[in-house]
């Protein structure tokens, strides 16, 4: 007869089998899983309310910070606008100033030449010459190669007796390669004479407008003044373009 092999059987315990005990297990254990839910909901709850309030203030300080910052700013802006009005009214009246002291000083120095001109009219003539030749000045126009002459011519010391004479005024320069003379008449509207007669007693003034012609390049002017009848006499003066387009020569 074959031998069967059994296998040992281990220790087995027995137990009252109480069905009734297993449910109230897991009833219990799902009461007390649905609690910890619970618990942990409430008190996930209860600190995001108090997180929310927290940020709630924040927010609510940076927003009456942010008004504050902007009423500072426009008011900064504000005094920015005023002082940048206040320097720009100040640099208006220094820049007044100056053009008023520019104005006076320009007109104290006309009126010193023209002191200066009446003395030397009416102060008696050293050499005993009566004839002068006053002042010659030309002033640029806005039109190209048009200036403003000014001719005066005085009598010195006696002026008892009117003087009366010619006088001409001759632009020096270079035309076409060549050396030329072209009369004041040649180039002025106003000049009809290459001889431009005068009469007076202590000055006289010939003023004008003159064209330069496009192919003339001016270097000097001459200007020849002769008085006739009792001490007649001659003078003659030549003025460099330059100093005269320049303003350098106002006078004599």
């Amino acid at each position: 007869m074959a031998k069967v092999k059994v296998k040992p059987v281990g220790r087995m315990t027995v137990v009252p089998y109480r069905p009734w005990r297993r449910a109230l297990v897991r009833v219990f254990g799902t009461v007390i899983v649905i609690a910890a839910i619970a618990g942990a909901y409430l008190y996930g709850l209860e600190k995001g309310l108090g997180s929310h309030d927290v940020l709630m203030a924040e927010r609510n300080e940076l927003r009456d910070a942010l008004v504050q910052a902007r009423q500072l700013q426009d008011a900064l802006r504000l005094r920015v606008t005023f002082l940048e009005r206040g320097s720009e009214v100040d640099r208006q009246a220094n820049e007044d100033v100056r053009q008023v002291n520019r104005e006076l000083s320009s007109r104290i120095a006309r009126l010193e030449e023209e002191v200066a001109l009446y003395q030397g009219i009416m102060s008696p003539a050293l050499d005993g010459e009566r004839l002068r030749i006053q002042e010659l000045s030309l002033t640029p126009t806005s039109a190209d190669r048009r200036y403003r002459y000014h001719l005066m011519l005085t009598q010195v010391g006696n002026n008892s007796d009117y003087l009366q004479g010619f006088v001409g005024l001759n632009l020096v320069g270079t035309q076409n390669g060549e050396r030329v003379a072209i009369a004041l008449k040649d180039i002025s509207e106003e000049i009809d004479e290459v001889d431009i007669k005068f009469r007076y007693r202590y000055f006289q003034d010939f003023r004008g407008d003159l064209v330069l012609p496009e192919d003339f390049t001016p270097d000097q002017v001459q200007v020849v003044a002769q008085s006739v009848g009792n001490r007649s006499a001659r003078v003659e003066m030549a003025y460099n373009w330059s100093d005269l387009e320049n303003g350098n020569y106002v006078g004599q």
